[in-house]
């Protein structure tokens, strides 16, 4: 007999197209994730600014986050994007509810 060895899916997919629909029925869950995801993107960019402060002071990763420093503000501008999307959605399920 041999064993198969399945792998582990991500739950993230799964729960990140859960709550987009959950919110096309129920209004509130979209507005708390937006709110959610609102905080965290000032969250990360907080670390983000933090982050490349601390790594202009190095002389060794000085070089990199002069030329590469922009890429870690993508986490907080992906935060946005995601917020954006979740609030046009409630905000779209709102107005069906509400008209």
């Amino acid at each position: 007999m041999s064993r198969r060895r399945y792998r582990k899916k991500s739950n993230f997919g799964g729960l990140f197209e859960l709550l987009l629909e959950l919110t096309g029925f129920v209004w509130q869950i979209g507005a708390v994730a937006t709110v959610a995801l609102l905080y965290m993107s000032y969250m990360a960019y907080g670390w983000a600014d933090n982050l490349i402060a601390v790594g202009e002071k190095s002389t060794a990763l000085s070089a990199v986050f002069a030329n590469f420093g922009f890429g870690v503000y993508l986490l907080p501008l992906m935060l946005v994007i995601l917020a954006c999307l979740f609030g046009v959605k409630t905000f779209d399920s709102y107005t069906k509810g509400r008209f």
